[in-house]
C-alpha cells in the first residue's frame, strides 16, 4: 500500500536556474549488434520540458549526452568529471542482454566478475570494485508508484558485474565521498525487440522528472511516557538510517488517517494495543530526496511495553531528558526530542 503523498512545487530539487541532467549511455559490446542505450541517448532532446509528477509545478531541464565507452575510462568518465562539474541529477543507461523489461538498479555490488572482456580486452575476475562495500541509491524510488506508469519497470538490487555495475558504483563512490546529494540511477534497458524507442524514451522522460522532485510523505510517531522519561527505538541494520534513534510509528496509507496510522504501527511494530490520549502537534522535515510531515501523539497501552516483540527495531529504551540528548537520532525526529526536553521528560 502506498503512503499517502502531498507535493507542491517547494519541494522541488530544482535550482532557479535551468537544471542540469547527465543522460549516459554505452557503445556496443561483446556479440550485441546495437547497444539500446546508446541508441536511446542519441533520441533524446537536449532541452525537455518535465512537470512534477506529485503535484502541481513544472520546469525545463538541460541534457547533457554522453556515450561511454566499455571499458576502464568509461566507467570512471562520470566519477572523474565530477571533481570539477555538477549536475541536477544523474542517469545511466545499459543494455541488459537477458531483460525483457527494463530495471531501475537500486544497488551497485563492490564486485567485478566478467563473463566477457571489455572492449579493451580487460576481463576482471572476483575482485571487488573498492573493498568498501555495496552501495545504495539514496532516490527514494519505492515512492514513485511505478504501477501507474504507462512503462513499468522493474526494481532490482543486481546490476551484475560488468561495466554497468562498475560505472554505476564508481559514480555514487564520487557522490558519497564529496557528500553532494545529487540523484543518481542506473536504468537498465532490453533490447529492442523488447522495448521500442518511443517506450524508451516516455521511461527516460519519467525517471528523470521523478528524480527531480521529492515525494513528501506522512508519519505517525507515537511517544509512550511516564512523568519523567518517554521510549525511544533503535533502528535495525536493515534499514536507511540504521542505528539511529526514532519514535515509533510508520508512514500513513492512503485509506487512512494520521490516527488510524498510528494505532495499526504500534500494533504491527510492538504488538501492543494503545490509545492515542493527545496530539502533540505536527513537525516537517526535508531530507534530501524526502519531505517528512510528522503527526505526533502520546499514546498509552494497557500491555507490557518490556515484554514486547520488536519487528522492525532492534532495539528500545525508556530515556530521560539528559539520556535522550546523548542518542543519534533521525533529523526528522530531532525537533519532537527537543519539543519534549522542553516539557520536562
Amino acid at each position: 500500500m502506498l503512503p499517502t503523498l502531498h507535493h507542491n512545487q517547494e519541494h522541488s530539487m530544482l535550482g532557479l536556474n535551468m537544471p542540469r541532467v547527465l543522460l549516459t549511455g554505452f557503445m556496443q559490446f561483446g556479440d550485441h549488434v546495437e547497444n539500446i542505450s546508446e541508441k536511446l541517448v542519441y533520441s533524446m532532446p537536449t532541452v525537455l520540458p518535465v512537470r512534477n509528477p506529485f503535484g502541481p509545478g513544472r520546469s525545463e531541464i538541460s541534457i547533457e549526452k554522453k556515450i561511454l565507452t566499455v571499458d576502464v575510462a568509461g566507467s570512471t568518465w562520470t566519477k572523474d568529471e565530477l571533481e570539477s562539474r555538477e549536475w541536477d541529477a544523474i542517469l545511466h543507461l545499459g543494455l541488459c542482454g537477458e531483460c525483457t523489461e527494463a530495471r531501475i538498479e537500486l544497488r551497485a555490488q563492490d564486485a567485478l566478475d566478467m563473463n566477457i572482456s571489455d572492449n579493451s580486452g580487460r576481463q576482471i575476475v572476483k575482485e571487488k570494485i573498492s573493498g568498501n562495500g555495496d552501495l545504495m541509491t539514496p532516490v527514494q524510488v519505492k515512492r514513485w508508484n511505478l504501477d501507474s506508469w504507462k512503462i513499468q519497470p522493474s526494481l532490482s538490487t543486481d546490476a551484475g558485474h560488468f561495466l554497468c555495475n562498475e560505472t554505476y558504483y564508481r559514480t555514487l563512490e564520487a557522490l558519497h565521498a564529496s557528500d553532494v546529494d545529487v540523484p543518481c540511477l542506473f536504468l537498465h534497458l532490453p533490447d529492442s525487440t523488447h522495448l521500442a524507442t518511443s517506450d524508451g524514451i516516455q521511461l527516460i522522460r519519467d525517471v528523470i522528472s521523478h528524480m527531480l522532485y521529492r515525494p513528501s510523505i506522512q508519519v505517525a510517531a507515537g511517544v509512550f511516557h511516564s512523568d519523567t522519561q518517554f521510549l525511544a527505538m533503535q533502528r535495525s541494520d536493515s534499514e536507511p538510517g540504521s542505528g539511529k534513534w526514532e519514535f515509533p510509528g510508520g508512514s500513513v496509507e492512503a485509506d487512512e488517517s494520521p490516527e488510524e496510522a498510528m494505532i495499526r504501527e504500534l500494533k504491527e511494530e510492538l504488538g501492543v494495543d494503545s490509545t492515542i490520549n493527545e496530539k502533540l502537534g505536527i513537525w516537517s522535515f526535508t531530507y534530501p530526496f524526502l519531505h517528512v510531515e510528522l503527526h505526533v501523539f502520546l499514546v498509552s497501552t494497557e500491555d507490557s511495553l518490556d515484554s514486547s516483540t520488536l519487528t522492525v527495531h532492534k532495539s528500545m529504551k525508556w530515556v530521560n531528558s539528559e539520556e535522550s540528548s546523548k542518542l543519534d537520532w533521525l533529523e526528522a525526529d530531532l525537533p519532537i526530542v527537543q519539543h519534549l526536553q522542553s516539557l520536562g521528560y
